[in-house]
């Protein structure tokens, strides 16, 4: 079949048909499928009446939507009266058609497009007249039962108007290329009929439509392909796009907008940020497990915002491949529970001061942790990455405690313990977190070759940690715990 442009020769016009095209969003199609229905009927076989689900398996959409939209008499838009996601490709489908009018010289038949919406048409289409269906928010507040006894459908309606306005458009468009009328069906003929069952049709899927959904939760979606993950190793491709979902402002936690970006810009926006690197492992870890297993997803990563006032435990809920090869990971970020303070400030300054105090021994100052100079020398090489990853994110959550209750200053401290002693614990431990957050990242990255020296450098600075700070941690505890002793009358 010819397209719709120019003259035809008396051939093409013995085939010319007359050809409506149904755009809508996804999220519109039963609403576009109930137009449709009652175009189509009431065309009967003088029109083809097209909707996307009539697509051919195996062809390229975009190149097929086009062909069609090359060949259509009337482009049709269905709006429900808010943009969605999906409604970019009937953006195209209008921008596209648009082109094709403007571009034609001598059509067989001036084209044109009508919108069919609910309350008010689309901005870029509220100059042309349209039909509006006449289901408000009000409207919806109604049973089905008392919609369908409300609704009086006469031959004022816009729908019946618009039947009845097409019918004689291709019933002239037939004669115009020499084709004889065809005989209407008892169903062709009853218009009224055919807009009532349309609108109760259309109410009834719009009352078993939600209204808005509200996503509070802080939710990213990852979307890359396996083309590329196959590309890198235990690693998210740096095109791999992360979509921030719902109303939560899940980026807010990276002090970045709430925009879509690769996975590349991020790294590069928040490459100031200390927390980074703990970020980037924690969010590829998790995406990475569930790739090489389904049943075991490392959903055990925690992270701290760049504010260090908030503590996020990353979770994946979601893990979808598609047939073509596209790939999604749907992450949550849960706060964790902040507990309230009861009682004296300041003896629970003091208790929260030497929990921290003791996280930290048991971190680094014991022998049988993991983070020990002894243990990191004598653990498996292979284990050192991953030993590295713990370590980093342990610093984060001390840094996040210190601050979540007010020890992040100095000040604080200084009313429990000695000034001096306080500047040189300070002196002596602020060079070397540099130093380990330093060398986290290049233990990460290193290549087999140069991993065990990178390890030996680590080992080396907990060594120097080891001896500077067991005398500093032990004075500093005692002191607190005096100090505390003299609080409860000891």
């Amino acid at each position: 079949m010819g397209p719709a442009t120019g003259k035809q020769t008396d051939a093409e016009a013995k085939q010319r048909i007359f050809r409506l095209f149904i755009s809508y969003a996804k999220e519109d199609e039963k609403i576009a499928i109930a137009v449709s229905n009652a175009v189509q009927t009431a065309l009967g076989p003088s029109a083809e009446v097209f909707i996307d689900s009539g697509l051919r398996f195996g062809l390229a959409f975009q190149d097929e939507i086009k062909k069609k939209l090359d060949e259509t008499d009337v482009l049709v838009v269905i709006y429900s009266g808010s943009l969605k996601p999906a409604f970019a490709f009937p953006g195209m489908e209008l921008g596209y058609f648009i082109h094709v009018m403007q571009s034609e010289r001598t059509p067989d038949f001036p084209r044109r497009i009508v919108p069919i919406y609910l309350e008010t048409p689309p901005d870029v289409l509220a100059g042309t007249e349209g039909v509006n269906i006449g289901i408000s928010r009000t409207t919806l507040a109604l049973t089905f039962e008392e919609y369908e006894a409300g609704l009086n459908i006469d031959y004022d309606n816009g729908m019946v108007k618009f039947l009845r306005e097409f019918q004689g458009l291709v019933d002239g468009f037939r004669e115009e290329h020499g084709l004889a009328k065809v005989p209407q069906s008892p169903e062709q003929r009853d218009l009224l009929a055919l807009a009532r069952k349309m609108q109760l049709a259309i109410f009834s899927h719009l009352k078993a439509t939600p209204e808005f959904t509200l996503k509070p939760q802080k939710q990213i979606t990852i979307r890359t392909s396996d083309a590329a993950l196959d590309s890198v190793e235990r690693e998210l491709p740096p095109d791999a796009i992360l979509v921030p979902v719902g109303t939560g402002n899940p980026m807010s936690i990276f002090g970045l907008p709430s925009v879509e970006t690769t996975w590349a810009e991020f790294q590069n926006l928040t490459k100031n940020v200390k927390f980074r690197d703990s970020w980037v492992d924690a969010i590829t870890s998790v995406v990475t497990s569930s790739i090489q297993s389904q049943l075991e997803v490392d959903n055990s990563q925690v992270i701290v915002s760049y504010d260090a006032k908030h503590t996020f435990r990353v979770i994946l809920t979601t893990g979808t491949k598609y047939f073509n090869g596209v790939r999604e990971f749907s992450l949550y970020f849960v706060e964790y529970l902040r507990r309230g303070d009861f009682g004296d400030a300041e003896t629970t300054t003091i208790f929260k001061g030497l929990e921290l105090l003791f996280r930290f021994r048991s971190l680094f100052l014991e022998r049988n942790s993991d983070f020990s100079s002894m243990s990191l020398k004598i653990a498996p090489i292979t284990a050192i990455k991953d030993t590295s990853r713990s370590l980093q994110r342990e610093l984060n959550l001390l840094k996040r405690d210190a601050l979540e209750a007010g020890l992040d200053k100095a000040s604080v401290w200084a009313g429990f313990v000695d000034w001096p002693r306080l500047s040189k614990l300070s002196d002596v431990w602020r060079p070397l977190e540099s130093r380990i957050r330093e060398i986290l990242p290049q233990i990460k990255g290193a290549e087999p070759e140069a991993l065990e020296r990178s390890r030996d450098v680590l080992v080396t600075v907990i060594q120097e940690l080891e001896t500077a700070m067991q005398p500093l941690n032990t004075e500093v505890i005692c002191e607190m715990a005096d100090k505390l002793k003299s609080f409860c009358g000891c």
